[in-house]
């Protein structure tokens, strides 16, 4: 039930300044049911048919990254962009809170992996020990990128380069050993940093970098895990990498095309009917002014 509030707060983020409070309150309920839900049997659950298929998800590379990512590209196309999306500056307003709430959440995603394996046992252990060195490894890539590209290695993107090394050693936190968490986190930070350029050549107005983190992180982590799979670790199922041939790849794609797909299709359905009937952008003055003041009548500060 806690992955079910996580997943979709992904999707908020990626629409900051522009969803009045009453409609998203609607899309984000009917959401969790008609989306995430269903998903999440399909991933999780013995019976669920991605389950039976013999694809791997340990904590929900597929299930909440994949699923919230192209849920929320689709809100981001229903809704379209903020006010000056291209030509004003839209910095985060407090880096420093930007830093602790990245800190908050690694140490969180220690019980987000860890937990997941539902016993204090050694698939735990190396699922928290995995979690860690994936983040670290995906700041380091996002950062060296940055820093050939702009010159600068900023501690924004140190955030972000660790979110994306966390992103995707989730599907593998507990199949994983080695070195295979410090490569999947050094690709993620890495991948995820150059897929920013595609939001920015789309013109896609996702202020929390959802898409680009979440969505392609999830990605590479799920299909990575095609590779890294290691049976001396737990499961079933070696990676191609580890003797088991394409079997696991085949299926870690499959998993990941038909959750991008369903949760695409299904929510921009959903943000429509929403958009359509209630309103789920808010108008434009009640943009211009604020959506502290026009939908919630306070601030975050006095002066």
């Amino acid at each position: 039930m806690m992955f079910a509030v996580i997943t979709p707060a992904l999707i908020t983020g990626a629409t900051a300044d522009r969803l009045k409070f009453s409609g998203y309150a609607l899309l984000i309920g009917v959401w969790s049911i008609v989306v995430y839900a269903p998903i999440a049997r399909w991933v999780f659950n013995p019976n669920g048919w991605i389950f039976e298929t013999g694809a791997l998800d340990f904590a929900g590379g597929a299930a909440i990254h994949i699923n919230a990512g192209v849920a929320a590209l689709a809100v981001v196309l229903v809704i379209g962009n903020r006010k000056g999306h291209g030509t004003e500056p839209m910095p985060p307003h407090n880096l420093p809170l930007t830093m602790l709430g990245t800190g908050i959440l690694w140490f969180g995603w220690i019980g987000f992996n860890a937990g997941s394996a539902l016993a204090a046992d050694g698939v735990a252990a190396q699922a928290m020990v995995n979690t860690h060195l994936a983040a670290a490894a995906g700041m380091l890539g996002w950062l060296i990128v940055e820093r050939i590209k702009t010159g600068h290695a900023t501690t924004l993107g140190a955030a972000s380069g660790a979110v994306a090394g966390l992103v995707a050693i989730t599907p593998c936190a507990g199949f994983v050993g080695g070195m295979a968490p410090v490569v999947i986190g050094g690709l993620a930070g890495t991948i995820c940093v150059l897929a920013l350029a595609i939001k920015a050549r789309m013109n896609w107005d996702d202020s929390l970098d959802v898409i680009a983190v979440h969505l392609v992180g999830g990605v590479v982590g799920t299909l990575l895990l095609g590779l890294f799979a290691d049976t001396a670790i737990n499961g079933d199922s070696n990676g191609l990498l580890f003797g088991g041939g394409l079997e696991l790849l085949k299926d870690q794609f499959v998993a990941a095309l038909s959750v991008a797909a369903f949760s695409f299709a299904a929510t921009y359905l959903i943000a429509t009917a929403v958009q359509r009937t209630i309103g789920l952008r808010v108008s434009e003055s009640d943009e211009l002014i604020g959506l502290d003041q026009s939908q919630h009548a306070e601030s975050a500060y006095t002066s």
